[in-house]
């Protein structure tokens, strides 16, 4: 005799997202979104990275998209502005990924400027403004043993650096030097609710993990990315459903291209790029 299947637990899936969000880290996505919205622990982070002690933040912003029309779009984990009109991008990786980090970084870094660029009459590109990258990974992807690699640029080797206002740094979890940003990395493994050394970001980690407060919105919002998780999951597939559609009707060749764009609900750049595809194969 089977037994009766009931809905789970409203107050057990409460107490699981409570516990799962105390487990997250500063390399995990939906903990790092809540964490860096604060000013307060963005600033602590920026200033140990750039050694800026006396940086004061304007503006930050989490998971901002920039829309390329013809290219790639990019999501930046957290992009800042400071009171000078300086930008701030980082990046947080959990793994190698096995990517050209080294081309990622001058995508984002050349859409960054291109999209913050104003417009107007300045000839001279003094308005161009200067940005400092850093991206951060919980391994050590250029193997070399440091900490924080700072990309540095001389005309023939000279002395004298060639300052174009475009800073970056490659700074990673795996080797503890020692510095103030080894120490400010291991906190990013733990980022523990007890762990009080890293300021207004230990602060603010504190309130999310331990508040009853915070520990509410910690599970509102774990529950929201697992909805959405789902919700774009259902999304992706139908996509691929109308490309794989699309690619049928395309080698079949009975019907126009407004057609297929209609019957699946693609964009016509979609369907051309598709037959472009199907030709060069």
């Amino acid at each position: 005799m089977s037994s009766k299947q009931y809905p789970e637990s409203l107050i057990r899936n409460r107490e699981r997202l409570i516990e799962k969000a105390k487990q997250l880290n500063l390399f995990s996505d939906a903990m790092a979104k809540m964490v860096f919205t604060d000013s307060g622990a963005c600033e602590h982070v920026l200033r140990i990275l750039s050694g800026i002690d006396s940086l004061v933040i304007k503006e930050n912003r989490t998971q901002m998209v920039i829309n390329k029309f013809a290219s790639k779009d990019i999501i930046m984990d957290v992009l800042v502005e400071d009171a000078n009109n300086k930008l701030y991008e980082m990046e947080i990786q959990k793994s190698d990924g096995k990517i050209d980090h080294a081309r990622r970084m001058l995508y984002y870094s050349s859409s960054i400027i291109g999209s913050y660029l104003p417009k107007g009459k300045d000839k001279k590109y003094k308005s161009v403004p200067d940005l400092y990258m850093f991206y951060i990974t919980e391994p050590d992807i250029w193997h070399l043993g440091c900490t924080c690699y700072n990309v540095t640029k001389r005309l023939n080797n000279l002395p004298m650096t060639y300052d174009d206002g475009l800073h970056m740094y490659y700074v990673n979890a795996e080797v503890n030097d020692g510095s103030s940003i080894a120490k400010l990395m291991q906190y990013f493994k733990t980022a523990e609710a007890d762990d009080l050394s890293q300021g207004k970001l230990s602060k603010h980690v504190n309130y999310l993990k331990s508040t009853k407060e915070g520990k509410a919105a910690m599970c509102e919002f774990t529950e929201r990315i697992f909805s959405e998780g789902k919700a774009e999951g259902r999304a992706e597939g139908e996509v691929s459903a109308n490309y794989a559609a699309a690619k049928r009707m395309l080698l079949k060749g009975n019907n126009s291209l407004q057609d297929i764009a209609e019957f699946t609900n693609l964009p016509m750049s979609k369907i051309l790029e598709l037959q472009a595809e199907l030709k060069n194969a």
